[in-house]
């Protein structure tokens, strides 16, 4: 993901801490999906924030423990290095831009537009550059075969011409690259098996 979301290879490190932070209550609730090619992922899972930062709290403790643990080994090793900390956290910043929602996009996938009912979000979908369609094609199976018919699927565009392709794909838009759809069965199952 962190590959697909960022212009080239260079800069994929800087988002890949922030990328990990994004899967990991995805992950953990059997919520991410990857296409047999495993070229394309897409995260597919009932929204609940609460669970997620609960989930999210303990793991950020440990990341930033040994972030500043390795810092501090650091600067008491060499004096100089006491510029490292601030260097750090700019490049740890600098990926997270690459992840934010651009464009206005919302932080939140719902808003006052979107219908009540139980929430599934997707996000995440990704493909690795130099590829076609994996990611698409296994979000498509997933809406069809994993939310239970009547959820409201949620979703937030990263950009202008993703929030007209959810559109084509079915999503109501709203204001700030916010995406709904309500979960329906095709006619025909898809001939995939997902599994988390």
């Amino acid at each position: 993901m962190a590959r697909a979301f960022t212009p080239h290879l260079v800069l994929a490190p800087l988002a890949l801490p922030w990328t990990l932070l994004s899967v990991i209550p995805g992950t953990l609730r059997r919520g991410l999906y990857l296409d047999p090619t495993r070229t394309g992922m897409v995260m597919l899972y009932r929204s609940n924030p609460v669970l997620d930062v609960l989930v999210l709290f303990p793991i950020m403790l440990i990341v930033f423990g040994a972030y500043f643990a390795a810092t501090l080994a650091l600067t008491n090793i060499a004096g100089w290095l006491a510029l490292s900390l601030p260097v750090a956290t700019v490049v740890f910043m600098i990926g997270l831009l690459f992840l934010l929602p651009r464009g206005g996009g919302s932080l939140f996938p719902w808003g006052p537009e979107t219908p009540d009912g139980p929430r599934w979000e997707i996000a995440g979908l990704a493909q690795l550059p130099g590829t076609r369609l994996t990611g698409i094609q296994l979000a498509l199976r997933a809406l069809d075969t994993i939310p239970p018919e009547g959820s409201v699927i949620v979703a937030t565009a990263n950009s202008e011409d993703l929030y007209r392709q959810y559109q084509a794909f079915g999503f109501t838009g709203g204001p700030k690259h916010r995406v709904h759809r309500i979960a329906t069965r095709p006619r025909e199952p898809h001939p995939i098996d997902l599994k988390p």
